[in-house]
């Protein structure tokens, strides 16, 4: 393989790995968000402006570079973690929704029952 197509192929690797690398950085601002700290809309889009895409892994048809390894691994490392973190808050969400449930009396198929009102000027 000549040096310049080399060249080429780390280039669209790094690429691949830095868009990896921010779509990691968005599920992590997402599971951390809060309703008191982020607005319905923010969540779906990033604070660039720009819409959050689903990462695709690209078909590349040269190997990882060696120099990269490293940097893979690690992103590979952190989105093992962020996948448990996800299951955790995913775990918790729903023992919270049981649980409000179970306060207010509301059935568990997630419908509301609707409002009751008491008129007690009669």
């Amino acid at each position: 393989m000549a040096v310049q197509e080399r060249g080429a192929w780390d280039v669209a690797w790094e690429a691949a790995l830095d868009e990896l690398e921010l779509s990691l950085e968005e599920s992590e601002r997402l599971l951390r968000a809060t309703p008191q700290d982020a607005a319905a809309a923010e969540l779906v889009v990033r604070q660039d402006g720009t819409s959050v895409s689903v990462w695709t892994p690209p078909s590349l048809a040269t190997p990882l570079p060696a120099q990269m390894l490293e940097r893979a691994e690690g992103l590979l490392a952190r989105q093992a973690e962020l996948i448990g973190q996800t299951m955790a808050a995913m775990s918790r969400t729903r023992l919270d929704i049981e649980m409000v449930s179970r306060v207010s009396g509301a059935p568990r198929s997630g419908r509301s029952v609707g409002a009751v009102y008491l008129d007690v000027r009669a």
